[in-house]
């Protein structure tokens, strides 16, 4: 259900000044191994290496990834904190192999074949390319503009958060201080003064009932922009302690691969 849209040409309270420390540091050679530590990427190779095996990557007789897929996935690139106990076995308790597995496809990298997932020839390029430049920029434009941010989220549509991505990424290279906040950044692009929200209709109504609208539609913002998006896209770096459930006043940081490397793997296209 589409609760609330916002334009994204509303007046910021933040100045458009870029630091002269990015400036320099975007004038070196592109880093392929601080890309290759990008979570998103990381990923991305796991998969393909799975992928890329004489048996590829088993299905369930219903379609999804395999429980030891799953479970391999989670522990080579996900279990590695005390914060997560628990240990998925299902695909659909392990999100983040759905999203990757998700963009892989959608960007032609891996294709289904007879109850298996396999490497296409694109695949196959990227596995045995030293380059991750080409395989960073088809993830970033399917998870900006084909993938849904609120898959399985349970907050509204709230579509204006993933539709402001390119405007929201720009605002963060010119962000004028060390730190940011999901608090800080929403109300610079989007304002202080938002119309309520109407009740929902949904059964579901549990966040309502700790969160008052503006709180609920920031934490909205923080969970798809800054966790499902930025992190492991290694634009931010969540700077606070490790735990299961964040904040939106949590402080992060803009990466080195954000501040060096990102704009210039956009701009090649050789």
């Amino acid at each position: 259900m589409k609760i609330l849209n916002f334009p994204t040409n509303r007046k910021t309270t933040v100045p458009y000044k870029r630091d002269p420390a990015l400036l320099n540091e975007a004038d070196t050679k592109i880093d392929e191994g601080r890309l290759r530590a990008i979570p998103i990427v990381e990923q991305a190779i796991f998969f393909l290496k799975q992928a890329s095996s004489e048996n590829g990557i088993k299905l369930t007789e219903k379609g999804f990834l395999g429980r030891n897929f799953v479970q391999s996935f989670w522990a080579e690139l996900l279990g590695k904190s005390d914060v997560q106990p628990f240990r998925p076995t299902r695909e659909f308790e392990c999100p983040e192999a759905t999203r990757i597995h998700s963009l892989l496809a959608e960007s032609k990298y891996v294709r289904k074949f007879k109850g298996s997932i396999r490497l296409t020839q694109k695949g196959l390029r990227a596995i045995n390319s030293n380059i991750c430049g080409e395989l960073y920029r088809d993830l970033l434009e399917a998870g900006m503009f084909r993938w849904n941010w609120g898959y399985d989220d349970r907050y509204p549509d709230f579509d204006f958060i993933q539709g402001s991505a390119p405007h929201l990424i720009e605002r963060l290279m010119y962000w004028p201080t060390s730190t940011v906040t999901s608090q800080q950044l929403f109300e610079s692009v989007f304002g202080q003064g938002r119309a309520p929200v109407p009740k929902s209709t949904s059964e579901d109504e549990f966040s309502e009932a700790f969160f008052d609208p503006d709180e609920y539609m920031v934490r909205c913002f923080y969970v798809r922009f800054f966790e499902r998006f930025c992190v492991p896209f290694g634009i931010l770096k969540d700077l606070s302690e490790p735990r299961i459930l964040g904040e939106p006043s949590d402080p992060y940081e803009r990466t080195k691969f954000f501040a060096s490397d990102f704009s210039r793997i956009l701009s090649d296209r050789k």
